[in-house]
This record gives C-alpha cells, sequence and structure tokens, in this order.
C-alpha cells in the first residue's frame, strides 16, 4: 500500500450506555460537554481527511448524533455490543483506507499528536503505530494520542476474531497477535515523556480532575504540552 497518498478517516467511537459512568458523554467539562471536547479538537487535525462518529442505534444515542451534526461529524449507527463490527462497518461503508481510531472518553486528545502519529505512521513500515497511551516503551502520557491502521487490517481482525471479549474491543484481539504484525509506538516527544500521568475519563472521579485543570487554564485551544505543563503545576493526584 502507498500510504503517502492515502486518505486518512477518523473515527470516533462514543455511546451512552457505559455501566461505570452512565452518560458520561454528556458530562459538562467547562464550556463543553466531553464529546464536544473531542469533536472540536479532533476537526483542528490537520491530515485528517474525514470524521466519523460510530455509536450504536439505541435510541439513547440519539443525543450523540444530534451533538455530531452540529459539528459536522458524519455518523454511523449499528450494534451496541458487537463493537468490532460496527467499527469495521463503519470503516466499509465510507470507504475508509487509513484509519484512527479515536476513544470519545479523551477530552484533550490533540491535534498535534494526532498529526504526528499520521506522519510517523506514513514514514514508517508497519501495520499499525499508536500514541494513546504507554505501551511498547513509547512512554506517552495516555489521553492525548490514538491508534492508525489499514483498513485491510481491520478487516483480517474482524475476519478472525470471535471471542465476545475482542468484538467488543475493536484492537484487543490484534494487541493479543501482535507478534504477527509490525506494532509501533511513536516515541514521546521529551514534554510528554510522563507514562504515568492519565487524562482519559473512565469513572465520575476522572472527570472531577480534568474539570480542575479545566478551571486552572486548560481550554479548547490548549496543546498537549500545555495541558501537561498545568498539571504539573498544580496538585491533581
Amino acid at each position: 500500500m502507498n500510504k503517502i497518498n492515502t486518505s486518512v478517516f477518523a473515527i470516533i467511537q462514543a455511546r451512552m450506555g457505559s455501566s461505570r459512568f452512565p452518560r458520561k458523554m454528556l458530562a459538562r467539562l467547562g464550556p463543553y460537554t466531553l464529546i464536544e471536547w473531542v469533536f472540536i479538537r479532533v476537526n483542528k487535525t490537520k491530515n485528517i481527511d474525514k470524521v466519523l462518529l460510530a455509536t450504536s442505534d439505541l435510541p439513547r444515542d440519539d443525543e450523540l448524533v444530534k451533538i455530531a451534526n452540529k459539528y459536522n461529524i458524519n455518523v454511523y449507527r449499528g450494534s451496541e455490543l458487537d463493537v468490532l463490527k460496527r467499527f469495521y462497518n463503519a470503516a466499509y461503508e465510507n470507504k475508509a483506507k487509513t484509519i484512527i481510531r479515536i476513544c470519545a472518553d479523551n477530552p484533550f486528545i490533540d491535534p498535534i499528536e494526532l498529526d504526528r502519529l499520521i506522519n510517523f505512521y506514513k514514514e514508517n513500515e508497519c501495520d499499525y503505530a499508536f500514541n494513546h497511551q504507554n505501551k511498547l516503551k513509547g512512554n506517552y502520557a495516555d489521553g492525548f494520542g490514538a491508534e492508525i491502521f489499514s483498513y485491510n487490517l481491520l478487516q483480517k481482525v474482524n475476519k478472525i476474531a470471535k471471542d465476545p471479549n475482542h468484538r467488543e474491543h475493536v484492537t484487543l484481539y490484534l494487541w493479543e497477535i501482535k507478534t504477527k504484525y509490525i506494532v509501533m509506538p511513536v516515541p514521546a516527544p521529551k514534554f510528554l515523556n510522563y507514562p504515568h500521568l492519565r487524562f482519559d475519563i473512565d469513572l465520575p472521579k476522572d472527570k472531577d480532575k480534568i474539570e480542575s485543570i479545566i478551571n486552572n487554564g486548560v481550554t479548547i485551544n490548549s496543546s498537549a504540552q500545555e495541558i501537561v505543563d498545568i498539571f504539573l503545576s498544580g496538585n491533581y493526584n
């Protein structure tokens, strides 16, 4: 595949049915909801050609669709439980070739780091690259980046993965068979080399921490570097 000439398609995973934090996508973080933080910040990425929300076909996710429409985000709706199928069908129906997978529980996802991920993937011979968390000595703080891979790889995983746990988590099976592919971390720049830091929202207490950081100066336009600097200057642990 000629990666240089391949368009990049970002698929944002989100739904309202979190068991640990119900309706967290609509939790207020300063002037925006969690899902709005993600939509607005991803839309600032220079090297993404199209952005899509992949959500469930349940009525409770209608609210997410309305917000996506507000920000000109395309929408695909599918199975609530078979997340891998939903994600794959979203890519298939939109003819995606190179895919960035974005989890919507990361309000501080950074367009600069998404562009860094895209450039790394294009410049290196790999099947899958990532900078969304600290694995394989990438040393990234958790919550600023994403995962990138080809449609062909996603198609293979969707065909082979059968276990319900693998169907619930899009790239879990890929990680379990990673020795069959070239999996590479994006090396964290010095200012994001804080692998112990987390900026995702899984539980209500995570939301409280993120809100405190926002109240101390983070805006919708703040870079990952600025966010880390603000965090390190305070006491949020």
